[in-house]
């Protein structure tokens, strides 16, 4: 007669063991290729924006303008650099992401704005038609995949235009400002109000100087109980005490030195034009005016990483990267 017999219920729980073992040490790895292969679409994306930037620049001899202001000619006449950023007309004009778009092989999107429109700001303030209707359309070309707010259905951008760098006041400060300095505009850089930077301006070297870099801090409707964001189709609105730019920021505070925005945290309105960062470990990326892409470390030394936002300061680059 012979006996069938089956697994004990000790060895069940032994290979069940294992096999959670096995999971458990699996699932980090995978994890891992995985963010491994959205880091490489996020710095593929920075370079194909830098790319843009340089054959807009080939073309009109110039980057495109972070954002365009007019003003009135009263409001000329009393134009300097501590009150640009808030004198300006309301008639919000096209940013250098839009501007940019057909060398991002989007002419046809680029063909549905009307340039003779207003455009949106943040959500609150929409521009005209079609403009605002295209201010809430997603474009993945901005978003970095890392991002929990990279999705289908919202219009956020992780790539800002770099304005410039420098300590929140004082000597190499914002030479405007808006809400306690947490709002900064800077003329340093390469990206920003009303900029027409020349190649030959940037004589720190291409290579030294940052073009766009990596953000996790464009407001986005989660991130306010009232919903009001920015997307990155936002127009400059330099106008009033509540100015601020929303497509370009400037190396202020240290990378990723805000953790988090949102309700009851921290309000990105007051942080996205002073602070880069990521959703990566450890830094984000930055498109150099060289049009590489170079992943720079949070812990890089403030004043290189400062340094490394101004197009022409003139002073040696110390530390590194990494």
């Amino acid at each position: 007669m012979r006996i069938r017999r089956g697994f004990t219920l000790v060895e069940l729980l032994v290979v069940i063991a294992i096999i959670g073992i096995l999971v458990g040490l699996l699932l980090p790895a995978v994890q891992a290729a995985r963010e491994a292969a959205r880091r490489m679409q996020c710095s593929n994306n920075v370079k194909q924006i830098a790319l843009a930037c340089h054959n807009y620049e080939g073309a009109f001899r110039s980057f495109a303008a972070g954002g365009i202001v007019s003003y009135t000619p009263a409001a000329l006449a009393n134009l300097n650099d501590s009150n640009f950023c808030r004198t300006g007309l309301d008639r919000t004009q096209a940013p250098w992401t839009v501007l940019i778009l057909p060398f991002l092989e989007d002419t046809n999107l680029y063909n549905r704005f009307d340039f003779n429109k207003r455009f949106t700001g943040s959500s609150n303030i929409p521009g005209d038609a079609p403009n605002a209707v295209l201010f809430g359309l997603n474009n993945a070309k901005f978003q970095c995949p890392s991002d929990p707010n990279s999705q289908s259905t919202i219009n956020n951008s992780n790539f800002l235009g770099v304005q410039g760098g420098g300590p929140t006041t004082g000597v190499g400060g914002p030479p405007c400002s808006t809400q306690l300095a947490q709002r900064v505009f800077f003329k340093s850089g390469v990206i920003y109000a009303n900029s027409k930077t020349r190649m030959a301006e940037i004589t720190d070297g291409t290579t030294n100087v940052f073009l766009i870099g990596e953000s996790r801090y464009m407001p986005t409707p989660n991130m306010r109980s009232d919903g009001f964001h920015a997307g990155w189709a936002s127009s400059l609105k330099a106008d009033n005490a509540f100015a601020v730019p929303l497509t370009f920021a400037a190396a202020v505070l240290q990378i990723n030195a805000q953790r988090e925005c949102g309700i009851g945290i921290a309000d990105c309105f007051n942080f996205v034009s002073r602070v880069f960062g990521s959703r990566h470990t450890g830094g984000c990326h930055f498109g150099l005016c060289d049009g590489s892409v170079q992943f720079v470390s949070q812990s890089i030394d403030i004043t290189t990483y400062r340094q490394m936002a101004n197009r022409n300061d003139g002073l040696p680059i110390g530390g590194s990267l990494e």
